[in-house]
């Protein structure tokens, strides 16, 4: 394999990107300018069998570890589509280094860097192209005459794993992804074909004008029960039932029952039928009746009306029936369109208002009639025959197909004014009106209506059978024949067996085009462990983010809660908590851990259950993608116990360094109640050794030093931790630091501990800081005897050091240690923070500066005081 002077680790790591019949040629190394930004690819070049394709990948990291920092861009195949233009720029400039790919002329722009050694693995490489651009085409024409196929499906395999369901409109930006249903929705319904079977349902329909009769005397199986198998759907119409003009001003909708008893009564007896619905206009009624066995298969059953006779009363218009069967929506309309001869335009204005007014209003927007997949449209229409012979219409042998020509609606739809896309069945039987009633006789009247099919049955959708249309001439009480029509109708139908596997696929297939159209990105690892962990001592891991996907990302660090801004404990610091990420760019994310003062009782509280040895989360960061998926990181750690963080009443019962104890045992030592601290020689301290230490060093090496506790910078020090680990191991040898050092531990060691010194409120500050009695009566009784007699010895150390040293002043020192030692007790449950120590207002600091003033300017007193609470003397 030719690849420059690639080291064995880049081509061992694309190699294994391959399959083992897949051989990698060449590599280069290349960039695309995206925007104002570059993005680094690899370039290669692969053969399979006879055949070679070149793969461009982006680089998430460089020079690629594993197989996961690259990801295919293009692919490419070496055929009669590809070529190269090795000189595509002009020199001189940053575009003379740079060739075009083509393929199925689509060009694609490559830079390289302007080096010798750049230039020379181009040259190499653009020449292992162009050899093999030569050998396909050798080889495609000795295939073709031996039939030798040139197969490129080896390919297939890439493009599903990287780029089946990458949009690339949406990689390119002009336009969002689809939502999740959206896009469930589009594949469920182009895969429709795959679950949806057709079953058969036989419709029978049927009109009749029974011109203003009632349904007494009438019996209906003449007209409805003519089938040998009973229907499935029945859709009945009537026009002019009870036709008077005080129904026509009322504009009736009042079902007649007893039209609707005679037509459940005189459908087909080999099934029980249910009434679907009933809806009526004036004199025109339709009810659909469907098999009791197929009632639940329906819904979405609704009804509709439109008036278009004179003032859009209902004398003349439609009403209709929707409902859904199965996956199919069914429409039936039955209408009564404008009457006479001459009044063509009138009716078909009545079959246009029809269409535009009708709407089956379920919500805000109803479901017009053409919106349906099935529509049966019967009626009265009214369209007369045009200057008919009579002597034809007087024969004897009446030979319709002469009349149909002179028909109406025939020529009308011809003309495509009415009824467009739909059909009608070849009339075998007779003109429908007008006869003399209770006879087969046409008209006799003075009027001597021409014979017409004004009753008529059409229809409209797919997968629909006409197998009967005729009318019944039995049936003579009013001038016109009934006329009814049988369909076989294929119904679509959705296969529950299929459509589950379907369902199940096509989640998949949604969940993999989420993944591969939203931005996301990859991190080396969701769990960082930082191992042991100790006081004021910095510990950094890196978080290696990368873009592996089609899209830019941009991203943050989010907080876990929407009711706080802060997205990680305080101890943990993220050196960039926001950015971006081109396709192939990675950025490496330092995490960093420092256990300060105001976190090291807040770790303590957080081990509460571990057990020793073992390391437990810290804290969990929320990487938010924009657009995309959150990502969670979880801290772990293992927290070394120091005596900064623990309460005064645990330091009072070490009987050990507490370096000695694991974290469980110190919490266990936290709900003792005994006091089982004993010096060396036998007497109980007053209070904890460590700060006693401190203290002391202070009292006997500290006391010339130049402005001591001023001017605080060395909480980060190094020398803190030497402080700490003497501490902690009740070392005997001398404290290895100086007295400025020493003065920076004991206000870190104050500031640590998970209570204050001193608990008293804002209001006590402020009603007693003026007044030493009151306030050292407050100190008596409201502190607990370690934090007296711990307060007293930092007191009589202060005055000691003032009355010492001249640089040091009495309201920095009160300052000080009034922010340190002087906090207000939490309620109960809640968890302190940082801010509880520093966050205070200039008043109520400057209540607290009085209150430690107050004792700092009364020396004698606090000695007197001091001397009370201490059994073996405390003053020196």
């Amino acid at each position: 394999m030719s690849s420059g002077s690639y080291d064995s680790t880049i081509i061992a790591t694309v190699t294994r990107k391959f399959r083992e019949d897949e051989s990698v040629l060449a590599i280069f190394e290349v960039y695309q300018i995206i925007g104002s930004k570059h993005q680094n690819q690899l370039l290669v070049i692969v053969s399979s069998n006879y055949t070679s394709a070149l793969f461009a990948f982006s680089i998430s990291r460089y020079p690629p570890e594993s197989i996961s920092d690259l990801t295919v861009v293009a692919v490419y195949a070496i055929d009669d589509s590809f070529w190269i233009n090795p000189e595509s720029g002009g020199h001189g400039s940053i575009s003379s280094h740079q060739f075009t790919i083509f393929s199925h002329n689509e060009p694609t722009v490559y830079y390289y860097q302007a080096t010798p050694d750049a230039i020379a693995s181009r040259d190499n490489f653009i020449g292992k192209l162009k050899t093999l651009i030569s050998t396909f085409k050798s080889a495609s024409s000795q295939a073709a005459t031996v039939s030798f196929p040139l197969d490129f499906t080896w390919l297939d395999y890439y493009k599903r794993a990287d780029m089946l369901l990458i949009d690339r409109s949406i990689a390119e930006g002009s336009q969002a992804p689809k939502s999740r249903d959206s896009k469930f929705k589009e594949e469920l319904e182009r895969r429709r074909h795959e679950y949806i079977v057709y079953e058969p349902y036989k419709i029978y329909t049927a009109t009749w004008n029974v011109n203003g009769q009632t349904s007494e005397d009438i019996e209906l199986p003449e007209w409805l029960s003519t089938t040998e198998d009973p229907p499935d759907i029945y859709a009945v119409g009537f026009q002019e039932i009870e036709w008077t003009p005080e129904k026509i001003i009322m504009n009736e909708t009042k079902i007649d029952r007893t039209w609707v008893d005679k037509v459940m009564s005189g459908l087909h007896t080999g099934a029980i039928y249910e009434e679907v619905a009933s809806v009526r206009l004036v004199g025109m009624m339709l009810t659909v009746a469907v098999k009791k066995s197929l009632r639940d298969r329906i819904s979405d059953c609704l009804t509709a009306a439109v008036g278009t006779g004179t003032l859009k009363w209902g004398n003349k218009g439609g009403v209709g029936v929707s409902f859904q069967l199965n996956e199919a929506l069914f429409c039936f309309v039955n209408t009564h369109l404008a009457a006479h001869t001459q009044e063509v335009v009138r009716r078909n204005e009545d079959h246009d208002e029809i269409i535009r007014r009708m709407s089956f209003e379920k919500t805000f927007r109803g479901r017009s009639i053409d919106e349906h997949h099935h529509i049966f449209w019967i009626g009265d229409l009214n369209y007369r025959l045009n200057e008919v012979s009579q002597d034809i219409v007087n024969q004897k042998d009446r030979d319709y197909n002469q009349l149909y020509p002179y028909d109406q609606l025939y020529t009308e739809k011809l003309r495509k004014r009415i009824f467009r896309d739909y059909n009608e069945g070849k009339i075998l039987f007779g003109p429908t009106y007008k006869y003399n009633p209770g006879t087969d006789d046409w008209d006799s009247s003075e009027k001597s209506r021409c014979p017409a099919w004004c009753d008529r049955i059409l229809w409209k959708g797919q997968r629909m059978e006409l197998l009967k249309y005729d009318s019944v001439m039995q049936l003579r009480k009013s001038d016109h024949k009934p006329v009814y029509a049988v369909f076989k109708v294929n119904v679509e139908t959705k296969d529950d067996h299929k459509f589950k596997r379907v369902h199940e696929e096509v989640l998949k297939t949604v969940d993999k085009y989420e993944n591969d159209n939203q931005p996301q990105i990859t991190v080396e690892q969701t769990d960082l462990d930082f191992g042991l962990i100790r006081f004021n001592e910095n510990y950094s891991r890196e978080l290696l983010v990368a873009n592996n996907c089609h899209l830019p990302v941009q991203f943050k660090f989010s907080a876990k809660d929407e009711r706080y801004s802060h997205v990680c404990e305080e101890f943990i610091h993220i050196s960039q908590k926001s950015g971006e990420l081109l396709t192939g760019d990675s950025r490496s994310i330092r995490i960093d851990i420092f256990i300060d003062a105001k976190a090291a009782s807040k770790m303590l509280r957080k081990l509460k259950d571990a057990k020793a040895g073992v390391k437990i989360p810290l804290d969990i960061l929320v990487l938010h993608v924009e657009n995309g998926r959150d990502i969670f990181i979880t801290i772990f750690g293992e927290y070394k116990s120091s005596c900064f963080g623990v309460s005064l009443d645990t330091l009072m019962k070490l009987n050990k360094p507490i370096f000695e104890y694991e974290i469980n045992e110190l919490i266990a030592l936290e709900r003792e109640e005994k006091l089982v601290d004993l010096t060396n020689d036998g007497n109980q301290l007053d209070v904890p050794r460590e700060i006693w230490r401190l203290i002391d060093y202070l009292w006997n090496e500290g006391m010339d030093t130049p402005h001591l506790f001023a001017n605080r910078s060395y909480g980060k020090h190094e020398s803190i931790v030497e402080i700490r680990d003497w501490l902690d191991s009740w070392s005997l040898a001398p404290l290895p630091v100086t007295p400025k050092l020493a003065a920076e531990a004991l206000l870190i060691f104050l500031e640590s501990l998970p209570e204050p010194v001193v608990t008293i409120s804002e209001r006590e500050c402020i009603v007693n800081a003026d007044n030493y009695d009151r306030c050292r009566e407050l100190i008596r009784v409201k502190l607990k005897r370690v934090n007296r007699v711990l307060f007293l010895y930092i007191c009589r150390l202060l005055i000691e050091l003032m009355r010492k040293n001249s640089t040091v002043r009495l309201n920095n020192l009160a300052t000080t240690f009034g922010k340190i030692l002087i906090r207000p007790q939490l309620s109960t449950g809640r968890t302190p923070t940082g801010n509880d120590v520093y966050a205070y207002t200039e008043g109520e600091r400057d209540q607290r500066r009085r209150f430690m003033m107050t004792f700092l300017t009364n020396s004698d007193s606090v000695r007197d005081f001091a001397r009370a609470e201490l059994m073996n003397g405390f003053a020196k």
